[in-house]
């Protein structure tokens, strides 16, 4: 019995080498699938690419192709800010010229906004990671030429999908306003995010600093909880056991989506968001829920915000567009997992048992939302119905 089992034990190096060779096997030879993307991604302050780099994954496991065939390339096929070298602050960027609309639009099967909001001086020559703030910026913001593309896409049927602050400061109000109209957009000034502890060095510093400001008094917040900040600097608070019965947010989804993309009704949401409404024109097929007492909701109440509000925005017509009103593409994901296929099957193994893990979100919400919408650009393409 006893060499039986050590007969197991010594094998099982072996069967799992098999099993994650064959993996990497069958996605070799999975035929590839042609799909032209245009992403746009300003806010780039490292390597990483963190905020497309999840967009990135899914395209490649999924074996789209750029038209000529060649895989996306993470560090090179998007428009926007390029960090050259970091620690030397050289950098490059590839912005849209009025040319290159007429000629995306007619080729790109869809667009996707990545993000917008761009790189600030204290993001890229102090070597702070990307927090939203009012300091200048290096380079980013939506402009007139990205308007533009968004005008032109729409005008031809395409695939559009945008994410959190599309439509926040960093554009200018002429250009915010005729995206709005575009697209039947209202952006409300809020933007959020959840904190596991609100103690002093928890919470970013021009948050704190907007608040002292704003209150004449210093933070004395410690537990979990939620932060809304306003464009014109207005703090509010919500922490729980005073305001929130639970601190962190959840996206409630629309079966009707959610059967179609095999997405959870109910997900935990950890990170950034914006308060951004829609009218009649568009479909608010998930929301936010922040899980407010009695207090929490006068509190929101003073500032005219209710718990609930939109995180996925869609129109299906003539046009397919989709706002996620959150940092849906800011994950902590690894791209050569991306080369094996089933991978999702063994994802409890890729991320923790915290509820506020965002590689929880990306396995279990992010991934098979932007894989659906792939799918439906590619069926579009081919002239199949989804």
């Amino acid at each position: 019995m006893k060499k039986v089992f050590a007969r197991a034990l010594l094998a099982l190096p072996v069967v799992l080498l098999l099993l994650i060779a064959g993996s990497f096997l069958i996605w070799a030879v999975k035929p590839s699938r042609p799909l032209d993307v245009f992403i746009l991604n300003k806010t780039v302050p490292t390597q990483q690419r963190h905020e497309h780099r999840s967009l990135h994954w899914v395209l490649n496991h999924h074996k789209y192709v750029k038209k000529d065939n060649s895989r996306y390339q993470l560090k090179k096929d998007y428009y926007g800010f390029f960090p050259i070298n970091p620690e030397e602050e050289k950098f490059d960027f590839r912005s849209l010229s009025l040319r290159d609309v007429e000629r995306i639009s007619d080729s790109v099967d869809m667009a996707f906004y990545a993000d917008t909001y761009g790189v600030y001086y204290n993001d890229w020559y102090t070597g702070k990671g990307p927090d939203v703030s009012d300091t200048q910026k290096v380079y980013g913001g939506l402009n007139q030429n990205d308007y533009l593309l968004l005008k032109a896409l729409k005008e031809k049927g395409k695939t559009i999908v945008t994410e959190f602050v599309l439509l926040d400061q960093s554009a200018s109000n002429l250009v915010r306003r005729k995206t709005e109209e575009l697209l039947h957009l209202q952006w409300e000034g809020w933007i959020g995010k959840y904190f596991s502890s609100l103690r002093p060095k928890a919470i970013p510093g021009w948050i704190r600093d907007l608040y002292n400001s704003r209150h004449k008094e210093s933070w004395s917040y410690s537990g979990a909880g939620v932060v809304l900040i306003h464009k014109y600097g207005k703090v509010v608070v919500l922490e729980e056991g005073q305001h929130l019965n639970q601190a962190m947010p959840q996206i409630h989804t629309q079966q009707q989506l959610a059967g179609k993309f095999a997405l959870p009704t109910r997900m935990p949401y950890p990170n950034w968001f914006d308060i951004t409404l829609t009218d009649s024109t568009n479909q608010v097929t998930a929301r936010f829920q922040l899980n407010t007492t009695s207090q929490g909701d006068s509190l929101l109440s003073n500032f005219r915000l209710k718990p609930t509000f939109p995180a996925i925005i869609q129109h299906k017509g003539s046009y397919r567009f989709y706002y996620f009103a959150g940092d849906f593409s800011q994950n902590p994901v690894s791209t050569p997992a991306s080369y094996f296929e089933g991978i999702h099957h063994l994802d409890f193994l890729l991320y923790g048992d915290e509820p506020a893990s965002s590689g929880r979100f990306f396995w279990k919400y992010y991934l098979p939302l932007t894989r659906g919408i792939l799918q439906e650009a590619y069926q579009d393409n081919r002239g199949v119905n989804p």
